[in-house]
């Protein structure tokens, strides 16, 4: 039976805040990379890079033979690709914009067989290692995969502790969206800064979390030069249990540009 332990949550309960990144290159060799490195999770990005499923299940198991956590976002609540993602051995599924909780709990049961959720079942599945007489193992490992609503709207912060009584303390996780959460209110301030009120439905969303023992994770806020390792600590110690860091994308773009526009000027020999 394959290791599809959900190591995230098991990090979060060791003390330490695991760190992972958005992926959206459709490449396997980004997994690849990710493990050599250390990273712990993966988010598989299916709401803007738009991965089909072949895409996804490829990622997934890149991911695992490199020891990287896999963890999806979804464009939305659709119940049945839920389920398949936690039977290609997913285990961490985000959804955007829950904003209350009749969304909070549609997500939920997708995700859960009965009597917790109401997903169909089927044991020929990459999670099983298609062998029937693995199926308790894959119950006990998908009754551990992460729920992460993501709160993009000030609904959601409204109603941020009912959509925490639909989640299970040490197993699921909530993420708050300040891109969407700012657009929301606004959009952006010529600067490229949030509106005030981001980081005040940021702070409350913080602090329901870690008042009901719920994790938290957070995309750091940057500058136009790109996220560092201060960015990582700074929402740590706002409250952060995990961190997610840029889309692949835009970490290759900051590593380029830190070679690239010191090349810029250097001349050749005549």
């Amino acid at each position: 039976m394959a290791d599809h332990r959900n190591r995230v949550t098991e990090i979060i309960r060791s003390g330490r805040a695991p760190i992972g990144f958005f992926n959206y290159i459709k490449d396997p060799t980004v997994q690849y990379i990710a493990g050599a490195l250390g990273m712990d999770f993966t988010i598989i990005d299916m709401e803007h890079a738009i991965m089909d499923r072949e895409t996804v299940e490829v990622m997934v198991m890149a991911a695992e033979r490199n020891g990287v956590t896999p963890f999806v976002r979804m464009p939305d609540v659709i119940p049945w690709q839920m389920r398949s993602l936690v039977e290609q051995g997913v285990q961490g599924v985000l959804v955007p914009h829950i904003h209350d909780k009749e969304t909070a709990l549609k997500g939920q049961r997708a995700l859960r067989y009965p009597p917790e959720g109401n997903a169909s079942t089927c044991r020929s599945n990459h999670a099983t290692l298609f062998r029937p007489q693995n199926w308790q193992a894959y119950m006990k490992a998908a009754a551990e995969v992460s729920y992460i609503p993501m709160i993009e709207d000030p609904e959601g912060v409204e109603h941020i502790e009912e959509i925490l009584d639909v989640l299970k303390p040490g197993r699921d996780i909530v993420m708050f969206g300040k891109a969407d959460y700012g657009q929301a209110l606004g959009g952006l301030r010529e600067d490229g800064t949030f509106p005030e009120g981001v980081e005040i439905g940021y702070r409350k969303t913080i602090e329901a979390c870690r008042a009901r023992g719920i994790a938290f994770m957070a995309c750091p806020s940057a500058p136009a030069s790109g996220q560092k390792v201060e960015h990582v600590q700074k929402v740590i110690d706002e409250g952060a249990s995990a961190v997610c860091l840029n889309t692949d994308q835009l970490i290759l773009a900051d590593a380029m540009a830190l070679i690239a526009d010191k090349c810029h000027d250097m001349k050749i020999k005549a």
